[in-house]
């Protein structure tokens, strides 16, 4: 036969059983693989999810610690302003 390849039984590295259960075997595999895969995937679906609800969380907060920082500032401004009028006053008075 030219050209063609002739295999004969002493030349084959495997059976065809041997084939067979080797095959059956990576589809097993496949299939845990395909498993992980799907929990992977909703593990990190879930993680994503969790981390916008951490940065709604950061931006609530910045912004009530904001709002409570120009509070104080806001009486700092209205206490120094009572005291300039005092001073303006005992100014005049006196």
């Amino acid at each position: 036969m030219e050209g063609g390849l002739v295999v004969t039984d002493k030349d084959q590295w495997y059976t065809n059983k041997e084939l067979y259960e080797m095959q059956v075997g990576l589809s097993k595999k496949m299939e845990a693989l395909s498993a992980e895969l799907g929990k992977t995937q909703i593990m990190i679906r879930d993680y994503n999810g969790l981390r916008e609800r951490l940065q709604e969380c950061e931006q609530r907060i910045d912004l009530v610690t904001g709002q409570r920082a120009g509070g104080k500032d806001m009486w700092g401004y209205v206490v120094g302003g009572i005291g300039l009028l005092f001073a303006i006053l005992s100014q005049i008075k006196g």
